[in-house]
């Protein structure tokens, strides 16, 4: 049975203008759209921990215009929730190990904590948390708006689906971009048969020999025409004049991408992931897989503009069901999963 929420906490690392924190404390102090309508939370308190100590001049207009519960003291803030929500600075690629551990301990039995970013640094930091966080009854786990946000068009991997290869595009700094992507694939591809299972290799290039792997076949390059032509970004003589045009048919990419990288990942069940991360090919994050039977699924995964930054609506709903029910919206294992893999990422990208 759904439980009735009388009080949510979010504890951030710091408080900013369009950051996820302000994305998600708005939507539990004032509402969000959800299927249709308007959606609020009736007779629910919102609290905000900020552990930077910096609350600002829009935590202190929440306080006053809408009855937002600021408390400098965490085991305060933490009393008596019904849920958690755990929010990183910037996008949430780099975790607060000490943070989650000590929210973890300052939460009550019974109390369901998400934690917007990576889970950890690292996959031994991560299970360490779960661990902790299942001795102290607390359930967990971690994931950004791009796990849940719209995909256009609205397909999915047929479950138990036998897979053979897949690639994400996406686009910003390391390891933001990176983060991203495995938020935004990996809900896919671990519907195939066997489910995901972790990975037994993974490669990095960057520059020429990202398009040199492609050339040689250990990525597909019409795996990654599939994926472009699910955007409506494409950058070059589109944006010039509005034209239509094969960037990956004509070559074009190669020159309109500034210093791309890729990760090209094979899975136990021998799945090929690649991870590109184009600067300056497309705006936005596009992905397509390929069956064993020949079969192409792809979509866009389409982040709607700021200010609004609706996809954070969907991500709410999904928090709010997951505090009502008790029930994680997902298996913890994933969130072990991106944590291990941004971490083996950050070492080769650094011995670069």
């Amino acid at each position: 049975m759904d439980r009735q929420l009388r009080k949510i906490v979010i504890v951030a690392e710091e408080f900013t203008f369009r950051s996820p924190a302000q994305q998600l404390l708005d939507r539990f102090l004032m509402g969000y759209r959800q299927e249709g309508q308007f959606h609020r939370l009736e007779g629910c308190q919102v609290w905000l921990h900020v552990a930077s100590g910096a609350n600002g001049a829009e935590v202190e207009r929440r306080a006053k215009d809408h009855d937002l519960r600021v408390a400098e003291n965490l085991d305060r803030t933490l009393a008596n929730a019904d849920g958690v929500i755990l929010v990183w600075r910037g996008s949430g690629a780099k975790a607060n190990d000490d943070l989650l551990r000590a929210t973890l301990h300052a939460t009550q039995r019974g109390t369901a904590c998400f934690v917007h970013g990576a889970m950890a640094i690292g996959w031994d930091a991560a299970k360490q948390s779960a661990d902790l966080a299942k001795a102290r009854g607390v359930v967990t786990c971690s994931g950004t708006s791009t796990t849940v946000t719209y995909r256009l068009p609205d397909v999915d991997l047929p479950r138990n689906a036998k897979t053979r290869e897949a690639l994400i595009v996406v686009q910003g700094p390391f390891p933001e971009a990176e983060h991203e992507a495995l938020e935004g694939v990996l809900p896919v591809i671990e519907r195939r048969r066997g489910g995901e299972s972790g990975v037994r290799s993974v490669r990095f290039v960057q520059g020429d020999d990202v398009w040199r792997t492609g050339r040689e076949g250990s990525w597909s390059l019409s795996l990654l025409a599939a994926a472009i032509s699910r955007s409506n970004t494409v950058q070059g003589d589109p944006v010039k004049d509005g034209r239509t045009q094969d960037i990956v048919g004509q070559g074009l990419i190669q020159s309109l991408a500034k210093n791309p990288r890729g990760w090209l990942l094979e899975h136990h069940d021998r799945l090929r992931t690649t991870v590109l991360v184009l600067d300056g090919a497309v705006a936005d994050y596009n992905f397509a897989i390929r069956l064993a039977d020949g079969t192409t699924v792809s979509a866009q995964l389409y982040r709607p503009p700021e200010p609004a930054q609706e996809q954070f609506s969907r991500l709410a709903a999904v928090i709010e069901d997951f505090f009502r029910t008790g029930k994680a919206p997902w298996k913890i294992e994933r969130s072990l999963l991106v944590a291990g893999w941004l971490d083996e990422f950050r070492q080769r990208h650094t011995a670069r």
